[in-house]
């Protein structure tokens, strides 16, 4: 036997091909091309008379590659991920509330503490907040907050440098039960402690269910709402974009926006200029999620996305550049002269889910 011999050998126990694909790769095969035209690519033009023309037409020229595919990270991409999200919203609406159900809202929030002069001088506070809402329009829900539950520091260091410079952080606080009354005079605890109530005027942060089912769903008369809206924590101090961009913040973590209003904010959040597409985000729960990120004075706000459920699972606020100072729209330390570029501030996950099982009294 000769190598000739061994050649005819080679894959004599491959089968013969199917005739019906065989004949299929022929054709295409034997099948004369269409002529494929190149998308011309777009010119750079520099002349100031066509600035306004080119901020109006910036998709087209900013945001496309030359063979018409959007560009990571771009607004191109953040709208068409938004629309995605609101028309996976508008397929799967809410359940209605039966009697004796409740939707439970979990907020797992995370925020960085200073402490000192430098960077490594910090802790990340973590909290739980579980909300029950009874089915009906009821103001008054059962909350249950674990406050600093746990406490991280970046080195053995910074703990023992905490020890002496922030005893706070290590005081253990007991789980708190309170039923919070939206739009009332007090909130009352499990004890029958009263203090002043923190909600007395409805707004995205802390909505009742009268104010979400009057904002409108047009996306283009919601978005002027949310622009306007300055009822919320700080929202005066901001402009009108970072205010709406905000205030759908705001809204979706509380877990309490309707199926249909959650869709018209994904598509007023679309025509908000300078939002970008990130990357996957896991959030404090351990889920995965899109970000959409706006950013501003130093600070990125991400709404983080479900892109399976269209759902809304999470918030980040993260600082975009060294030094950034104190932000406008979320508690971030004590210090902020002390944070770094990507330095994550503020972050929140927000889980809702239908149960029966009622909430505790203690």
């Amino acid at each position: 036997m000769n190598e000739l011999d061994l050649l005819k050998q080679v894959r004599n126990d491959v089968p013969d091909p199917d005739p019906l694909t065989l004949a299929r790769a022929r054709q295409r095969l034997l099948t004369t091309p269409p002529v494929r035209r190149r998308a011309p690519r777009p010119r750079v033009l520099v002349a100031a008379s066509l600035a306004l023309t080119l901020a109006g037409a910036f998709l087209a020229a900013d945001v496309i590659n030359h063979d018409n595919a959007p560009t990571p990270g771009t607004v191109a991409d953040a709208s068409s991920f938004l629309s995605d999200a609101a028309g996976l919203t508008t397929a799967n609406p809410d359940a209605p509330l039966r009697p004796g159900q409740y939707r439970q809202t979990t907020i797992h929030t995370a925020r960085i503490d200073t402490f000192g002069t430098t960077p490594s001088q910090r802790a990340t506070i973590h909290t739980r907040i579980d909300r029950w809402n009874p089915s009906g329009k009821s103001t008054a829900y059962p909350t249950w907050v674990d406050e600093a539950f746990k406490v991280e520091f970046p080195s053995a260091e910074a703990r023992l440098a905490a020890r002496k410079q922030a005893p706070y952080l290590f005081v253990d606080q007991k789980p708190k039960f309170y039923l919070a009354r939206l739009c009332g005079n007090e909130t009352i605890t499990s004890k029958g402690e009263k203090f002043p109530g923190h909600f007395c005027k409805p707004s995205w942060s802390s909505p009742t269910p009268d104010f979400l089912a009057r904002q409108p769903r047009d996306p283009d008369r919601l978005l002027t709402a949310l622009r306007n809206d300055t009822t919320g924590w700080r929202t005066g101090t901001l402009d009108p974009d970072e205010r709406a961009f905000h205030n759908i913040a705001d809204g979706l973590s509380t877990g309490l926006v309707p199926a249909d209003l959650r869709a018209a904010l994904y598509q007023a959040a679309r025509k908000i200029p300078g939002i970008k597409l990130l990357d996957n985000v896991t959030t404090l729960d351990g889920r995965t999620g899109r970000a959409v990120g706006y950013e501003k004075n130093g600070y990125r706000s991400d709404l983080i996305i479900s892109p399976s459920t269209g759902r809304m699972i999470g918030y980040r606020l993260v600082v975009t550049r060294d030094h950034p100072g104190k932000p406008t729209n979320n508690s971030a330390g004590n210090d902020y002269e002390v944070l770094r570029a990507g330095d994550i501030s503020y972050e929140t996950s927000t889980l809702t889910q239908t149960t029966t099982t009622p909430p505790p009294t203690k």
